[in-house]
């Protein structure tokens, strides 16, 4: 290559350079001038998490039980079934664990006092979170970017290629903030505990069902089996609440069940989550597989029970829980397993 040529190449070299800085500058400037703008994506969730809020307000108690987790949860725990059980008040304040591992522990935490028991369903992808945003993550946190400060550069990064120009410039529109009366979820669909409501199966359409029931298994085993992100944003958390003395329990959620979770490297996956949980100092009751329901269960998504499927899965939780809640115990770490 002659001087010519080397000339000519650096030349291109430095308009690809200079191209690729400018489009980062201007992409990075249309996000930022759009940060904090609200978004229908959020606007359920956000009604949501103000119904429990206030429920939590007006209760005024503690110690209380609180459900911190995503819509599993939501549809999955019958907290007034809980309350007349152990006697203490219980809000549900689970709503969506699309918004993320980074989000969703911070918006529980000014609701944890001393003596509280946080009960976590906490779905395998929000427990075990592999860093990578997804479309509701991204969506959730460009209106709510407080929660940045603790986002790992993988994630960042990784949510800079992923985000669609489209919800980069849908804040910019007049776009209608409100909750239609018809969507399924929301705080019109709660009740006073924070509980999703009109589940029964008889509520259910046959295309739900149908919708259900096609459903592929989750890739779990493949993406989250090493996964280390979203255990460590959980153990940060943990440790405040332990130390504010709060008694943490996880359980698994409910979830659809599958054949596959049953054998090779889904089975190993589902038999590790226990033991990583442990790891980090926290109690996990039961095993996976004790929480895997039908599809004649499941309401309308692989972690959406119906309220008949819903009363079992509770009752699996009282009986899991430890007999007097004032007596329940955190585990310490086992250094052994280090």
């Amino acid at each position: 290559m002659n001087e010519k040529q080397k000339a000519r190449l650096l030349v291109t070299l430095s308009g690809v350079f200079l191209g690729g800085m400018s489009w980062m500058i201007v992409w990075l400037v249309i996000i930022a001038l759009q940060l904090e703008k609200g978004h229908p994506d959020n606007v359920w969730v956000k009604d949501a998490y103000s119904l429990k809020t206030r429920a939590i307000t007006s209760t005024d108690a503690s110690p209380k039980i609180l459900i911190v987790g995503g819509s599993a949860s939501m549809f999955g725990v019958d907290s007034s079934l809980l309350a007349e059980q152990f006697g203490t008040p219980v809000i549900n304040f689970a709503v969506n664990a699309g918004i993320g591992t980074y989000a969703l522990p911070a918006l529980a935490d000014p609701h944890i006092s001393k003596g509280d028991v946080v009960l976590m369903p906490l779905e395998y992808r929000l427990l075990l979170w592999d860093g990578i945003p997804s479309y509701v993550t991204l969506s959730w946190v460009l209106e709510h970017p407080e929660s940045l400060r603790r986002w790992r550069l993988k994630s960042l990064f990784s949510g800079l290629w992923q985000l669609p120009l489209k919800r980069a410039l849908a804040s910019y529109d007049s776009s209608d903030l409100t909750v239609d009366s018809e969507f399924p979820y929301g705080a019109h669909r709660l009740n006073s505990h924070g509980d999703q409501t009109f589940t029964h199966a008889s509520e259910r359409s046959e295309q739900q069902l149908a919708v259900v029931e096609a459903l592929e298994p989750e890739s779990y085993a493949e993406n989250l089996i090493n996964s280390k992100i979203g255990l460590q944003e959980w153990q940060f958390w943990w440790r405040q609440w332990r130390e504010r003395g709060a008694c943490l329990l996880v359980v698994p959620p409910p979830m659809l069940a599958h054949i596959s979770y049953f054998v090779g490297e889904s089975k190993l996956f589902f038999d590790s989550v226990p033991h990583r949980v442990r790891h980090r100092g926290v109690a996990y009751k039961g095993q996976p597989q004790m929480t895997f329901f039908p599809a004649s269960a499941m309401f309308d998504t692989s972690y959406h029970l119906t309220a008949e499927a819903r009363q079992q899965y509770t009752q699996w939780i009282i009986e899991v829980l430890p007999s007097t809640i004032q007596e329940c115990r955190v585990p310490a770490l086992d250094e052994s397993d280090i």
